[in-house]
């Protein structure tokens, strides 16, 4: 994700509203031609330390007229690419002191013995034949500027220029106090994103849902900037995963109130700004892509339950609950699940106030328990839905067995 000095400078107010200079190309294909050379360059030194990579872009400086459009644009290289540990990082720490020690017994130095205390240590570890193939690599290992590009990103030079643009428009909201977003269809990829934000929000239908064949909502956001945060750059990093989400619907928009030098400046994005689609997120978590994983894998294949992902949006009013699954069984019975897990009390106190509003008897509640202690875990007990306890894991088998106490045709 971009910081602010990538940021601020493509920013500005045009009208009392605040506007971010995106960067295009000119017709002629210079920017696109420019960002192709980029993309093959990390192709070309896959396998190369993070430090090597840095280093071969800030060395495109001379060919770009802004380095400061060259710094984002490389930002947002380095977050698609997949960087690895090297081997060895486990080992480094202990290697380095085993290292040290055998300097100090073999001081002062004799010349033409500078491996010998790195034999010395490794003798002493019993490293295996792999790590002693480069032991001054091995000192380090563990350092962040060796970890090792292994994959570089699979993009084409238009695509990396919606990327960098979408970099620009979500890195804008790290100052929102507030936000407000609108899109018409895409809703299950919305809720999805802000679920596994953990941001707070209120949502909403927008207009009729009777017109036309999608459903338009309406979402209210608490900004990172809003005074009361306690962590703002940490909401801030999980706010902004909210916006790939958004583009992805087919008309969207959204609105935000910028804190910018002491004054709050209004800032509106909408569907047709050159920022492409985000990519979108299979599950909020690894607890419920395991847990998917698992009911599919074994336990499905042995009972006549179907899974189907975030099917039943209900209605609360003025909000909406969207259970994670729907368990469905040949004969048509239904049951609901929700996974909760890492949550705050005042998730807590929201999650369950819906789970009380909506009156779902069918509804089972896959509860981390972790962080349910004391009033947390009388309060869960006593949503009136049926719960299923997790420490580590969640078990298949029990939410399959709780489906079966609950659902209904």
């Amino acid at each position: 994700m971009l910081q602010r000095p990538q940021i601020l400078p493509f920013l500005r107010e045009t009208g009392g509203r605040l506007e971010v200079e995106f960067l295009s190309d000119p017709g002629d294909g210079r920017v696109l031609h420019f960002l192709d050379r980029l993309l093959r360059l990390l192709r070309r030194i896959e396998g190369a330390p993070l430090r090597t990579v840095q280093e071969a872009l800030s060395r495109q400086e001379r060919r770009v007229r802004d380095a400061r459009r060259l710094e984002g644009i490389s930002r947002t290289l380095m977050g698609l690419a997949r960087f690895e540990a090297p081997p060895g990082t486990e080992q480094a720490a202990e290697f380095r002191r085993a290292l040290f020690a055998a300097r100090g017994e073999r001081w002062p130095p004799i010349p033409g013995d500078e491996d010998a205390p790195y034999q010395d240590a490794a003798q002493l570890l019993d490293l295996p034949a792999h790590l002693r193939r480069d032991l001054r690599a091995l000192t380090y290992a563990d350092h962040p500027g060796e970890r090792v590009l292994r994959r570089a990103p699979r993009l084409d030079a238009p695509a990396l220029l919606d990327r960098y643009n979408l970099e620009l428009a979500r890195g804008t909201l790290l100052d929102a106090e507030t936000l407000t977003l609108g899109a018409r269809g895409g809703w299950k990829d919305l809720v999805r994103a802000v679920k596994l934000a953990r941001v707070m929000y209120r949502m909403s239908p927008d207009g009729d849902p009777a017109q036309g064949r999608r459903r338009a909502y309406r979402m209210e956001l608490t900004g990172p900037a809003a005074p009361f945060l306690a962590h703002p750059r940490r909401y801030g990093i999980r706010f902004a995963q909210v916006v790939p989400a958004l583009t992805r619907a087919p008309s969207w928009w959204l609105e935000a109130g910028i804190r910018r030098q002491g004054r709050r400046v209004p800032y509106r994005l909408e569907a047709g700004a050159p920022v492409g689609k985000g990519r979108r997120a299979r599950y909020d978590s690894r607890w419920e892509a395991e847990l998917a994983r698992d009911l599919r894998g074994t336990q499905l294949a042995r009972s006549e339950w179907s899974l189907f992902r975030e099917e039943a949006p209900i209605s609360l009013g003025d909000e909406l609950l969207l259970p994670d699954f729907t368990l469905r069984h040949r004969d048509g019975r239904e049951a609901l699940v929700e996974l909760m897990g890492f949550w705050t009390p005042e998730y807590l106190e929201t999650k369950l106030r819906k789970v009380r509003a909506a009156g779902l008897p069918n509804l089972v509640l896959v509860v981390f328990r972790g962080l349910a202690a004391g009033e947390g875990e009388a309060a869960v007990e006593g949503a009136g839905a049926e719960v299923v306890w997790f420490s580590g894991k969640a078990r298949a088998r029990e939410v399959l067995e709780a489906a079966e106490r609950v659902a209904v045709r």
